[in-house]
């Protein structure tokens, strides 16, 4: 693909020739920030693989509309799926956490409802959506075919039912190097908000048998942990693929 403004469609047909209407939210930044016009450009991306190229038609801040000129086609194999567990920081460090974690090819981040939450259970929940926009929009700038799911805030026993017994891993200044893990590896990572994870919440995890894993040589803020050990994680599923 050639054009470099990426924009957000529905899931459904790209091939050529096919009209696409655009939701406000999209019309609005290309036709008013972006200001481009009929003839114009633009990559066209529905979020689950497939991308194509398009040409608009129509440009209004409240219906764009772009017509198909490049057949659209998935764009590779999806990302392994990698899920991180983060516990809920304030506005800023979890909006950041969100968009890196999309950078870093994580399929699925869930916000964690635990003792050390800087949000409560309903203002967590008044938040969910506002983290899928900023998981969106990292998505066109990052050039991702395939959206992070966020999923609803759930508290540390809901996740670790939905886990059915099999175990994750949880980042711990004190845990052992992710290279020294032997057997297959988690695909879920759990990281504990500004000031770790309670006493209580290791004694569940370290109950149901989920290793801590150590991040670097230094103690890292939530948000960055939460990305550099996605990112350490993905790293490690690959390599021992390759191996």
């Amino acid at each position: 693909m050639t054009a470099e403004r990426w924009v957000l469609t529905e899931e459904g047909s790209l091939e050529p020739g096919d009209r696409v209407v655009l939701d406000r939210l999209e019309s609005r930044h290309l036709a008013a920030t972006l200001r481009l016009h009929a003839g114009d450009r633009v990559t066209l991306c529905d979020g689950c693989g497939r991308v194509a190229e398009a040409v608009l038609v129509a440009v209004d801040p409240r219906r764009c509309e772009a017509e198909v000129v490049a057949g659209a086609g998935p764009a590779g194999e999806p990302p392994r799926r990698v899920v991180v567990g983060l516990g809920v920081l304030h506005s800023q460090a979890m909006d950041w956490a969100v968009q890196k974690c999309v950078e870093t090819g994580v399929a699925v981040l869930i916000p964690l409802l635990v003792e050390r939450s800087q949000l409560g259970a309903r203002a967590a929940e008044s938040r969910s959506d506002h983290w899928r926009r900023v998981a969106l929009q990292a998505l066109k700038q990052c050039r991702r075919p395939w959206r992070m799911e966020v999923a609803r805030p759930q508290t540390l026993e809901r996740l670790l039912a939905d886990m059915g017994g099999a175990a994750g891993l949880v980042a711990d200044p004190a845990g052992k190097p992710l290279s020294e893990l032997r057997g297959p590896l988690p695909d879920l990572l759990v990281v504990g908000p500004e000031g770790g994870l309670a006493p209580r919440e290791q004694h569940l995890l370290a109950a149901a048998g989920w290793p801590g894993v150590r991040l670097g040589r230094w103690v890292l803020r939530a948000e960055t942990a939460a990305v550099v050990g996605a990112a350490m994680l993905i790293a490690a599923h690959e390599e021992r693929g390759r191996a």
